[in-house]
């Protein structure tokens, strides 16, 4: 990796700055609140994540079974993401009142049910992973990654 730095970094940096600009236009959300959302977003599958085989009707859009979505905590919230407590607190009690956030019963906070869909998320989602696919083949065309077939 060492002498594929540059490379790497600016393919890795430049996939994360599509990622939040696609995510942040398609909520209207600000900088602080794109990075504490997708903080929930991903805690909030890390159950699911960690199976071998993720079941096919939970590879697609449709809402997650409750039991299966993990919430996260404010304090978990700051600690992942680097941001003062409070300046979660607020943003997230924001996100609540416009929707895109449940306060989950088991504690901490979720996105709603349904945000892939009722968010407008699902149109983005293409163009992402195509980015993403973009960026793995720089990657390894430039030799900063290998694909092994084990």
């Amino acid at each position: 990796m060492a002498e594929n730095w540059r490379v790497a970094m600016t393919a890795l940096c430049n996939q994360f700055l599509t990622m939040h600009r696609a995510v942040s236009e398609v909520a209207s959300l600000g900088p602080t609140e794109t990075l504490i959302f997708l903080t929930i977003s991903v805690a909030n599958v890390q159950r699911l994540m960690r199976e071998r085989a993720i079941p096919a009707q939970m590879c697609g859009t449709e809402p997650l079974p409750r039991e299966w979505v993990v919430p996260i905590s404010r304090n978990a919230i700051a600690s992942a993401t680097g941001l003062p407590r409070e300046t979660v607190r607020r943003q997230v009690a924001k996100m609540i009142a416009r929707g895109l956030l449940v306060d989950d019963p088991r504690g901490g906070v979720t996105p709603q049910p349904d945000i892939i869909t009722s968010g407008g998320f699902e149109p983005i989602l293409e163009g992402l992973m195509t980015e993403f696919a973009r960026t793995m083949e720089v990657l390894c065309r430039t030799g900063a990654i290998s694909i092994r077939h084990d």
